[in-house]
């Protein structure tokens, strides 16, 4: 069952997101979860590239969530298949996540990035709203390594807060982006 449907046109508004780590249990979940708060109207979703099926959120990172006023009550891990890629924008949180994606579905390349490069999609609508056509040139562009979000998974609190933190930084900066909207037309 897809979650996503995305338009025949190439162009238009961003209206579904997908978040991608590798066991959808800390980092893609917490992504998940806090844009769903920050973004009415939005398809959102997470997935994992060996995803730990029907699992619940780690602790520490459900925890940090928690911090945020966000519960993560319900959540369930799901593992990655060829129709989440259908969503408009895919961010993964790693850059291996994201060769992974594209070595296996090609034809997603156009809609994928790592989420650790918003940054750099921000900077290149120079103000505008986020289009697809914009989320295609940026998935194509070279952007700095490094960016990668680190893997709290067993790992001790300090890298879930750091983590989390950084997902929080990123998901306010996209959450911005997804929120502007196009200028209206005059009134006659």
């Amino acid at each position: 069952m897809t979650v996503f449907s995305t338009p025949a046109s190439a162009d238009g508004p961003v209206r579904s997101v997908l978040f991608v780590c590798t066991g959808n249990v800390c980092r893609s979940p917490f992504a998940e979860l806090l844009l769903r708060t920050q973004v009415a109207g939005l398809a959102v979703a997470s997935r994992g590239t060996y995803a730990l099926v029907d699992s619940e959120m780690e602790q520490q990172m459900a925890g940090q969530l928690s911090l945020r006023g966000v519960s993560s009550a319900g959540f369930r891990s799901r593992q990655l298949e060829i129709e989440d890629l259908e969503a408009d924008l895919v961010l993964t949180m790693s850059d291996r996540q994201r060769a992974l994606i594209l070595e296996e579905n090609p034809a997603a390349a156009r809609r994928t990035g790592q989420l650790g490069h918003v940054p750099e999609l921000l900077s290149l609508t120079g103000g505008a709203p986020l289009t697809r056509e914009r989320v295609a040139d940026w998935s194509r562009r070279s952007h700095p390594a490094g960016r990668n979000v680190p893997d709290p998974y067993r790992r001790s609190p300090e890298t879930a807060a750091r983590s989390a933190q950084m997902i929080d930084d990123l998901v306010a900066q996209l959450a911005d982006l997804l929120q502007r909207r196009a200028p209206e037309a005059p009134r006659r």
